[in-house]
């Protein structure tokens, strides 16, 4: 499953963001990739997220493999943009 989504920050700080979003990933049996631009990174990976750079209004596209990819491409895309 795939979604093209674009992140809004709103103020709060990329190290925070990816923080909370490879820790909540993590909770997914599904296999949570995000990528942006040439650069595939796990979302489950605080690294990984941070080498993303991102930023407001960046397009990024989740790609979820497994038997939870529903709720985890739902999840992902909540939490980049809001």
């Amino acid at each position: 499953m795939e979604l093209t989504v674009h992140v809004k920050m709103n103020g709060v700080p990329t190290a925070r963001k990816t923080a909370e979003v490879a820790e909540k990933m993590s909770r997914f049996k599904a296999q949570v990739l995000l990528r942006r631009g040439d650069v595939t990174v796990n979302a489950k990976s605080v690294m990984g997220l941070i080498s993303l750079k991102l930023e407001d209004d960046a397009g990024v596209t989740i790609i979820a493999r497994g038997e939870d990819e529903a709720q985890a491409v739902c999840e992902l895309s909540r939490l980049l943009g809001s």
